[in-house]
């Protein structure tokens, strides 16, 4: 399993607290498209599909808590 960067697991996390992109966005001053991209990028690192399924493989390796 390669790992993801701070950005992503910081995205991950507000993903996990069931913040939307564009909410994601507001938060981290970046537009909801980069936020999408770093979601894209993080879920072909973790090799999953799913938004839930990328929350989830990230507490299962402790990525976020």
């Amino acid at each position: 399993m390669r790992t993801v960067t701070p950005r992503e697991t910081e995205i991950i996390g507000w993903m996990a607290a069931g913040k939307t992109a564009a909410e994601i966005g507001t938060i981290l001053g970046i537009s909801p498209i980069t936020v999408n991209t770093h979601i894209s990028n993080a879920k072909v690192r973790l090799g999953v599909f799913k938004d839930t399924a990328l929350v989830a493989a990230a507490l299962r390796n402790g990525i976020i808590r």
